[in-house]
């Protein structure tokens, strides 16, 4: 009978993520600890342990879905809240605030616009 690894890695794994959301760590942390186990992956390989290699292999792979699924839920947790109203125009890049006053018109027309050179 061989120990079952992967079902304890994936238990693990389980773990650190809701840990993680619960105390609001970095969600990259996953991304480059798989970037790390990558490296790992190729030194056991080279070194002739395809096996092994292929085993954290699926480590590195379930790391990865993992990051992923925690930058989804983060992503999804920093969007404005829905129905406090519609987003102001040319706000896209930087956060809502319904508080904060309308962004300035812009001119009709160049005979708008203040002349700025010398009178």
């Amino acid at each position: 009978m061989t120990f079952p690894y992967v079902l304890v890695f994936l238990g693990v794994l389980v773990a650190y993520m809701v840990y993680s959301e619960w105390a609001e760590l970095d969600s990259r942390y996953l991304v480059a600890g798989a970037l790390g186990l990558l490296v790992v992956t190729a030194v056991v390989d080279a070194a002739g342990a395809t096996g092994a290699a292929n085993t954290l292999a699926e480590f590195v792979f379930f790391l990865l879905a993992g990051g992923v699924v925690l930058l989804l839920v983060d992503h999804v947790r920093e969007q404005p809240r829905r129905g406090g109203g519609v987003r102001p125009a040319g706000s896209a890049l930087r956060p809502w605030d319904p508080d904060a006053p309308d962004p300035p018109k812009e001119r009709e027309g160049a005979a708008d616009q203040a002349f700025d050179g010398p009178e």
